[in-house]
């Protein structure tokens, strides 16, 4: 009976094991802004970002934006048009945006955007944003 009782003990715990795992992504670290861009669908620039709910983004809910094209240096978009953006995320650490969303940032920025399923997103969560100089 004893022997019993562990095998089920196992059987429960591997079962819960199995409900927590999860894959990570394995993101580039790009070192400059041209090699962003050399790997990006789209590059804009923008300084009129709003909140616009989630997206889908890799399986996850991913914050979501209106963008206002200021000026385009690659891709099929125009400027004024208003793009609606997925933030990356890192799904796999305990605060997926790092210290605050990368797309919450002040001033003029540049965005590094894929074409997803789901619509464009940024890049990664850390190469997908950069202050516009």
């Amino acid at each position: 009976m004893r022997r019993a009782g562990v095998v089920v003990v196992l059987l429960v715990a591997a079962s819960l094991t199995g409900c927590t795992s999860q894959s990570c992504a394995s993101w580039v670290d790009y070192e400059s802004d041209e090699d962003r861009a050399r790997d990006a669908d789209v590059v804009v620039l923008t300084d009129d970002i709003e909140p616009d709910g989630t997206m889908n983004i890799l399986g996850f809910d991913a914050n979501a934006y209106r963008v206002t094209v200021a000026d385009v240096e690659k891709g099929d978009v125009a400027v004024e048009e208003e793009i609606r953006v997925g933030s990356t995320a890192d799904n796999c650490s305990d605060a997926p945006y790092g210290p605050r969303d990368p797309m919450s940032q002040d001033g003029r920025l540049r965005l590094f955007l894929h074409v997803g399923e789901t619509g464009l997103r940024t890049l990664t969560p850390f190469d997908g944003v950069r202050p516009a100089a």
